[in-house]
């Protein structure tokens, strides 16, 4: 399979036309943005080094990111980790069937692994962080980065790529035995007008909460509040100020290599310090 970028969009948009069969039309749009993230996952395997080894995508979620990997770099062994592939997750497996790609999905928390030290080449993680944070906190995200560190040959890349500072980023590759090689970042390629904006964050919404597991109906009643209440704001900000709702972004990336020799034991709670 080439990775082409006119052979690239081609195979975005069949995929996405798969992946919001019987979708209304706002629905649609809504739901496509996962296939290629507006842009931003062509943007980024493009920037990547060739992945020819054994390449680990951590917090795969659907597994969008993944297709991505496999249409830019066919030769890569892939795997795929997520903490569930159970509800909206289980089109993970589906969802690489259809788009031809090979890659093992695994079942695990990005916290704590499977894979012993050193036995990646690479490592990323596209979007996840974020929805660690929501779940885990910031310490659940710092675990899982010092993880994907661990993992990784000498030498080895990691590529993160979320909505985080670049301060942040460096705070949390900080003390871990990797050099920043690249920053970068791109806005998504999408404008959605009011009904798509309003349809979009009660979606959004609704998985924010979903990640942030709550204890009981009524936390969850609070949360939906408060994600909802945080997100209108910024949709009548950006539909005031631009006339158009942007629903993310900008996506930063961040690539750092690993340096000296395979790390043993790592202390995560010194990575936190």
């Amino acid at each position: 399979m080439g990775g082409g970028e006119a052979a690239i969009v081609g195979r975005e948009a069949s995929l996405r036309a798969w992946f919001t069969r019987g979708c209304d039309a706002t629905q649609r749009v809504i739901d496509g943005l996962d296939v290629g993230w507006g842009g931003v996952q062509r943007w980024a395997t493009a920037q990547m080094q060739p992945v020819k080894g054994l390449h680990l995508d951590l917090a795969c979620g659907y597994a969008t990111f993944l297709a991505q990997l496999g249409w830019r770099f066919p030769v890569a062994q892939l795997v795929g980790l997520n903490i569930d592939f159970e509800g909206a997750h289980a089109l993970a497996r589906p969802l690489l069937d259809e788009a031809c790609v090979a890659a093992a999905l695994v079942q695990a928390d990005a916290r704590c692994t499977p894979f012993r030290d050193g036995a990646l080449g690479s490592v990323s993680c596209f979007l996840g962080l974020q929805d660690i944070e929501i779940g885990f906190g910031a310490a659940g995200v710092q675990d899982a980065v010092a993880e994907a560190v661990r993992v990784l040959c000498p030498d080895g890349v990691l590529t993160l790529l979320d909505e985080f500072p670049f301060a942040r980023f460096d705070d949390l590759l900080d003390g871990l035995p990797v050099t920043v090689v690249r920053r970068d970042e791109r806005g998504l390629d999408a404008r959605w007008d009011r009904p798509v904006a309003e349809r979009a964050i009660a979606l959004y919404t609704e998985g924010w909460v979903a990640q942030a597991r709550p204890t009981d109906s009524a936390e969850g009643a609070r949360l939906y509040e408060e994600a909802h209440t945080r997100m209108a704001a910024e949709m009548e900000r950006q539909l005031s100020q631009r006339g158009y709702y942007v629903p993310f972004g900008p996506v930063r990336m961040v690539v750092a290599r690993k340096v000296g020799r395979r790390v043993e034991g790592y202390d995560r709670e010194s990575a936190r310090r």
